[in-house]
């Protein structure tokens, strides 16, 4: 997203409110009413871009990929650190806690809202403290505060307190059989799984501006409005995990499905799910099959790996995803 529309889409949310939605708070003490431009809120990488703070192919000209927005401090000490609070931007309850400093997102918390209109999470990183009240599966009102911003992380590439931040992510998790799929990947040996399903590969993102600039926000249609950037079709008799943790997003005769037409944002999110009856031409032979590709969106799926270089076979990240959505049907 460039800058410009991302604050377009900022200013157009907040004037333009559902009639039944979730309650959002901006998820820092930040004041939401100074922002004029992106950079009132967004903290850039090293580069000093701030489009970089974004979410999508942002890093390292367009490179790497950014799961969610990093937002700055508004306050910091003498010593440079951030006074900031991070707060729970909407309702919900503790999901996971990592109070150690063990991977890129150093300090975090993950959320999940399960009274929304679609049972998200919400994702904390680079936190300086986490609060000590919190506690697993504990119930949080928004706008509570969860943690201390700081600048955190055990990635190559150290965070300093110059670029100290809020890592915000929104978005959903692909399957509660990640942790099998994880271990029985050769490459994943000498590498132990030290978050369990919150796992940064078992958790797909979608555009936090997409809910942030809104006091009130219906998440599913937020989420619902991502275009469909390819097609796969999918050949099993279970219903995958996903279908079952987020059953508002599939349709069709599902207690008949022999298997599904999955619809995939850019960045890999199934957005849709429609049963195959298995007379079904969209059935494919084997376990999946890639169907159909947007070319006006084929440079962003080739840049995020869901396709290969030549712009026609599966990429590594679309065939990993297919991998953990189907971990629970064999």
């Amino acid at each position: 997203m460039s800058l410009r529309s991302s604050l377009a889409l900022l200013f157009l949310c907040l004037t333009a409110l559902p009639l039944v939605a979730t309650d959002i708070v901006w998820p820092t003490t930040m004041e939401r009413s100074d922002f004029r431009t992106p950079q009132d809120y967004l903290q850039p990488t090293i580069s000093g871009k701030t489009e970089s703070a974004l979410f999508g192919m942002v890093r390292e000209d367009g490179k790497r990929f950014h799961e969610g927005i990093d937002i700055r401090p508004a306050k910091s000490n003498a010593d440079g650190e951030p006074l900031d609070l991070v707060l729970a931007a909407m309702d919900g309850q503790v999901a996971y806690l990592n109070t150690n400093v063990n991977g890129p997102y150093g300090r975090y918390v993950v959320l999940h809202h399960a009274a929304a209109e679609i049972p998200v999470y919400t994702l904390y990183a680079h936190l300086a403290k986490i609060a000590p009240s919190l506690k697993p599966a504990q119930p949080v009102r928004r706008g509570t505060a969860i943690g201390l911003m700081g600048h955190t992380s055990a990635g190559a590439s150290p965070i300093t307190k110059e670029r100290s931040h809020l890592h915000f992510e929104v978005g959903l998790i692909l399957s509660t059989g990640f942790n099998r799929w994880y271990a029985a990947q050769p490459e994943n040996k000498q590498s132990p799984n030290l978050h369990g399903l919150y796992n940064g590969q078992n958790l797909i993102g979608m555009d936090p501006m997409l809910i942030l600039g809104q006091p009130k926000v219906d998440v599913l249609a937020a989420l619902r409005s991502q275009p469909t950037a390819l097609t796969v079709g999918l050949r099993t008799n279970q219903l995958p995990d996903f279908v079952h943790r987020y059953p508002v997003l599939a349709r069709g005769e599902i207690s008949r499905a022999a298997g599904w037409y999955v619809e995939f944002s850019w960045q890999g999110m199934p957005i849709r799910w429609t049963a195959l009856e298995a007379t079904s031409p969209q059935l494919p032979a084997g376990r999946w099959r890639l169907l159909e590709i947007d070319q006006a969106q084929r440079k962003r799926l080739i840049q995020r790996k869901m396709l290969g270089t030549d712009g026609r076979t599966p990429g590594e990240l679309l065939t990993q995803n297919l991998e953990v959505l189907l971990s629970t049907t064999r």
